[in-house]
């Protein structure tokens, strides 16, 4: 009797599951795994195949149910956490995704794939502060009724009056100084400037840069602050400006104290930090030695790069991710130690390109992979990738050779099964078992060569 070649005997196992699962519909695939699922109710790669048939379906909520159960069978399967996040973003639960998103970055196999939730995660923080900030205001009448914590501070953006419009910028470069040192003592909580501008935006504060205290006292209470600080700057001539700063108590809307300074735009720095530590005085803060010296330090040493980074705020805040990015860039260009935008560039980058981030984006990102294998083995109604080595050790070198050697094709990985350090009991493929493939009787020979050291 002729043998068959090994080779082409595994191709042709290959090719007969293709035509016989690959025509196969999103409803059969989801009631095949149904059935394995209620046969194997606690097998992490029926869960994990199930919740991706079901996010295929479009059906999320039980798509998120499936795949919750398979990460807390095996919370380390990439594969299950990247479509628990998926289904978690389908939903509108951000929160979730993003603990979706980061247990795969943690786990995940794919290194383009990990590369695109980072960027999403920054992306996400933003959609979330958002969503945050229309939930405050609809919920603004029993938050009114619970008083902040008077060690909470938030800084709002400060007015500016004066005939250089290029220096409106200073609204917010200069109210990012006082919150980064204000941050310097252990004694108060600063609200973060992101949240606070995303609150702002909801509640339509910020259309012209204006302010008003009863606003601000508003705004104080929806984040949940004690106190805030308000303020304006007065271009008095020339380069002369003249910085006024009060301190706001939420809960009484009454001002508690107030500190001014004044000099020229050069001494901008020694300016804000008189009224820093005039305002520690107000709050009743008293600084260690270490928190003023850490004052002391100034952001950066050139004027044109601290106002390239207040252009990059503005941007920042009215959603012109890209052109912040220029403007951060700039700065740091200006002045290469500039720490502060050096940071703003790199989120950015990251907040920019997470928004061309999508669902169709990050499962094509898994095409030619082990993970790309198990997602499609699910639309077939499978658990594992067809044609997989039935021992452990050949899937563990493909995959071993993708995580540290990855390739755009994905041939390095293309043949492993992808999930999570679960095991479970091996089963008879039906077309293998149909053709007798799953007893091959074909035998191969491997001859390994070895050179004998040459001795002295």
């Amino acid at each position: 009797m002729r043998i068959l070649n090994p080779v082409l005997s595994t191709l042709l196992v290959v090719g007969l599951a293709a035509c016989a699962t690959g025509g196969m519909s999103a409803g059969d695939s989801v009631t095949r795994l149904e059935q394995q699922q209620r046969t194997s109710p606690t097998s992490a790669a029926v869960n994990r195949s199930l919740g991706i048939a079901y996010y295929k379906a479009n059906r999320y909520s039980e798509a998120r149910a499936a795949l919750e159960t398979a990460a807390k069978i095996d919370p380390r399967d990439g594969t299950t956490s990247l479509y628990l996040g998926l289904a978690d973003e389908a939903l509108g639960d951000l929160s979730a995704a993003k603990a979706a998103y980061s247990s795969y970055i943690q786990f995940g196999r794919t290194s383009r794939v990990r590369s695109q939730l980072q960027s999403r995660l920054a992306a996400l923080t933003r959609k979330e502060l958002t969503a945050d900030a229309k939930t405050a205001v609809k919920q603004e009448a029993s938050l009114s009724g619970q008083p902040g914590n008077p060690r909470t501070v938030a800084v709002l953006p400060l007015r500016f009056s004066g005939a250089d419009t290029t220096l409106r910028v200073l609204e917010r470069g200069f109210a990012d100084l006082l919150t980064t040192d204000l941050a310097r003592s252990s004694q108060l909580t600063l609200v973060e400037r992101s949240r606070m501008q995303a609150l702002l935006d909801e509640i339509k504060l910020q259309q012209t840069g204006a302010t008003d205290a009863a606003t601000n006292v508003r705004a104080g209470k929806l984040v949940r602050a004690g106190r805030v600080v308000q303020g304006a700057i007065l271009q008095v001539d020339g380069s002369n400006l003249r910085v006024d700063a009060a301190v706001v108590d939420v809960p009484t809307s009454q001002i508690q104290g107030s500190a001014q300074a004044a000099d020229q735009l050069e001494q901008l720095f020694n300016l804000e930090r008189k009224l820093a530590l005039d305002l520690f005085t107000q709050l009743g803060v008293t600084l260690t030695v270490a928190e003023r010296t850490q004052i002391e330090q100034r952001p950066t040493r050139s004027m044109q790069a601290f106002l390239a980074y207040s252009r990059g705020l503005t941007a920042e805040d009215e959603g012109r991710y890209d052109d912040a990015g220029r403007f951060f860039n700039e700065a740091v260009r200006i002045d290469p130690g500039f720490g502060a935008a050096q940071s703003k560039s790199q989120e950015m980058r990251a907040v920019s390109a997470g928004t061309d981030v999508s669902a169709a984006t990050v499962e094509a990102g898994l095409k030619g992979t082990s993970e790309g294998a198990v997602v499609t083995a699910a639309q077939q109604g499978s658990t594992a990738p067809t044609g997989t080595s039935p021992s452990g050790l050949g899937n563990t070198a493909q995959n071993t050779a993708g995580d540290i050697n990855p390739s755009t094709s994905g041939v390095a990985t293309g043949g492993a099964t992808g999930g999570g350090g679960s095991s479970q009991p091996g089963s008879k493929d039906p077309v293998s078992a149909g053709t007798g493939s799953d007893n091959p009787t074909g035998t191969a020979k491997v001859t390994i060569l070895l050179t004998r050291p040459k001795t002295p």
